[in-house]
């Protein structure tokens, strides 16, 4: 759930104090004070640390720096422990010997005052030269050129610095290799002979591969209200009979077990009778979760064209008559006010009910069916609808990172309240009959999820693509092609650093129509999870009466600088870019969107607060070209330059 904040001085004046606390803590007011006998440390030094950063050393040491707060804004100091700065210089050695450097040592500690009950501490580090690697030998594997093949180049070699992580990596990369090529019951040995006074590392990798096995029978254990077969039918689409054992498999079977979405645990691994000098056969051990679930609950949602109250209700059957069918009913009920409850210029009740029946493997045994249908009753700036829609969706099974989902989708809205003297030809009701719009598509969506942690990712990408075919059925509906591609990646710059990036543009190319594509089909952008600078849905063309009408293209794009700090708070700053436009019949009217100098560009920073449901989020989105229309220190409230988001989740 996602809520846009922007009520008036309250979000404004909410920014103004998160920038004053960042300022304040920023300059470092270190509010603690120690006595003479137990000063607190000010700062930590660590003299001489060249080859490494001084951050990663620290880490280990009891010693520590202050650390930055940020609520209320200051630094929190700690008290000097001489024992456990004594421990700290053999912990500094103890660092640097699993690194390779079996010389290192802390020559000598200063501990030099820093004012009343203040001490600044350093540590002054003589690194030596590393242990490299002067023989490396791996014997035993000339039987097994398939996985000498899977090796490819160890972690560890001759002439490289002799680290402990290196030493191990290596191990399990042979036995890795040996697991996924058919030796099951391979071991491996190591042996190092370090002779530090000569900075040499003699390394000896002695493997036993064993008879070369393939996989048997799949046995399944822990089962009673789920049939047996259901289960062996998904391990077998990545454990097959007959090939050879590959350890990799059996996380790919426990994955597609796990996916059926009945169990609260999978296991899957080598069963403990039965083997031979010819096949392995694998358990698959799963503990049922509760079919039936009931949940409830409500909140409230604070947006800048709207405030809603709310409650939620849902039912779900996972093993509906056996089979994994599964059944799930969901109601969300309440009343809405457009912008506020304060200033109120439409108002009503607002809500969904929907009915989902899914059915794993009813095609095959890698593909499932699903079908929804929903009807919702809703309240948007300009208009209010009643929304009917069915989905009829055959999700397949290919491989655990991947999402493919083809689908036939059938929406039909009918708009009322909307402005005095709106007819079919307006913006509101393009292409809609009266004052129905009706939607008739194929859509196809695929995702790959590389990512390391789909709630908050530090590491890896993900890609999608959504494509509609847009169909007119007896003259009803509207002919187009919808295309929306986008792109995320992660990459790790350090201790707690990470660099985020995003982008997506949106075409959406009517075939043989005449006027706009119907409202419920097009662009918008604005938001928490879109172009930060402006609030929901409000970026990009409006109609006479500032009723945003979105467009047929779109273009966003986002670049986040993400930073954990103490606690269980992060900070990010970012810049965003975005655009809607183009409209029409025309089957190029999207490319209005894409071009570069239409973008509009959006700075800004934010806070993280790490929740069971994923991190609280807080970011302010402020616009360059509209610092022009500020003036006074009273234009910040009443002209603020952007916009103010709250939300649960990370923005992509």
């Amino acid at each position: 759930m996602v809520h846009d904040v922007f009520t008036g001085t309250m979000a404004r004046r909410l920014a103004t104090l998160v920038l004053a606390s960042v300022a304040l803590a920023s300059q470092g007011c270190l509010w603690a004070r120690g006595t003479a006998e137990e000063p607190i440390v000010s700062s930590l030094e660590l003299d001489g640390v060249k080859r490494f950063k001084e951050g990663d050393v620290e880490d280990v040491l009891a010693t520590r720096s202050p650390e930055l707060q940020l609520l209320p804004p200051h630094k929190i100091g700690y008290r000097l422990d001489p024992d456990a700065l004594a421990v700290d210089a053999r912990r500094v050695e103890a660092w640097y010997r699993v690194r390779g450097y079996y010389e290192a040592r802390v020559d000598h500690t200063t501990i030099v005052p820093d004012g009343p009950g203040r001490v600044k501490v350093v540590l002054h580090v003589v690194e030596g030269m590393p242990v490299k690697v002067r023989t490396f030998q791996i014997t035993g594997m000339d039987g097994a050129p398939q996985a000498l093949e899977a090796l490819g180049k160890p972690p560890l070699s001759s002439g490289q610095v002799f680290t402990e992580s290196a030493y191990d990596a290596t191990r399990n990369a042979i036995l890795h290799a040996l697991h996924t090529t058919g030796w099951a019951r391979a071991e491996v040995k190591q042996r190092a002979h370090v002779l530090p006074e000569e900075f040499a590392a003699d390394v000896v990798y002695e493997v036993t591969t064993g008879p070369r096995l393939r996989f048997g029978p799949v046995l399944v254990e822990g089962t009673s209200s789920v049939h047996p077969g259901l289960i062996r039918d998904q391990a077998e689409v990545a454990i097959e009979p007959g090939a050879w054992f590959d350890v990799s498999k059996l996380e790919l079977a426990r994955a597609r077990v796990f996916a059926l979405g009945v169990f609260s645990g999978v296991r899957v691994a080598p069963a403990d009778t039965g083997a031979s000098d010819e096949a392995v056969p694998v358990a698959v051990t799963v503990r049922e979760a509760p079919f039936r679930t009931l949940r409830a609950g409500s909140g409230v949602a604070l947006e800048a064209t709207r405030w809603e109250a709310r409650g939620l209700a849902g039912w779900t059957h996972r093993n509906l008559y056996g089979g994994l069918r599964r059944l799930s009913l969901d109601l969300r009920a309440g009343y809405a006010w457009l912008p506020n409850a304060f200033h109120v210029e439409s108002e009503g009740p607002v809500g969904a009910l929907s009915l989902e029946y899914a059915q794993p493997a009813a095609i095959t045994r890698r593909v499932d069916l699903s079908t929804r249908a929903e009807v919702e009753r809703g309240i948007e700036p300009g208009y209010d609808f009643w929304a009917e829609r069915l989905q009829l969706a055959f999700p397949l099974r290919l491989v655990p990172r991947l999402t493919a989902v083809p689908s036939y989708n059938l929406e039909v809205y009918e708009l009322s309240n909307t402005p005095a003297g709106t007819t079919g030809d307006q913006p509101l009701l393009e292409n809609c009959p009266g004052t129905v719009c009706l939607l008739s598509y194929f859509e196809q969506r695929v995702a790959w999820d590389g990512r390391d942690d789909p709630v908050e990712s530090h590491r890896g990408y993900w890609a999608g693509l959504s494509v509609q075919e847009g169909i007119n059925p007896r003259n009803a509906g509207y002919r187009y092609l919808r295309f929306l591609p986008e792109l995320r990646w992660f990459a790790p710059l350090g201790k707690g650093t990470t660099l985020a990036a995003r982008a997506r543009i949106g075409a959406l190319v009517p075939v043989k129509e005449q006027g706009d594509p119907p409202i419920v089909a097009r662009f918008f952008s604005g938001g928490p999870t879109s172009m930060r600078g402006y609030t929901t849905r409000n970026l990009g063309p409006k109609d006479a009466n500032g009723v945003p009408i979105g467009g047929n293209g779109l273009a966003e794009g986002s670049v986040e600088l993400r930073q954990r700090l103490p606690g269980a708070l992060s900070g990010v700053v970012f810049v965003d870019a975005g655009q809607v436009a183009g409209e029409g019949a025309s089957p190029t009217a999207y490319r209005e969107a894409l071009r570069l100098g239409a973008l509009e560009w959006a700075v800004g920073f934010g806070l993280r607060y790490a929740t069971p449901l994923g991190p609280a989020r807080l970011d302010v989105g402020l616009l360059p070209a509209k610092f022009g229309e500020v003036h006074t220190a009273g234009d910040v409230f009443s002209r603020f330059p952007g916009a103010v988001h709250l939300s649960i989740g990370e923005a992509f």
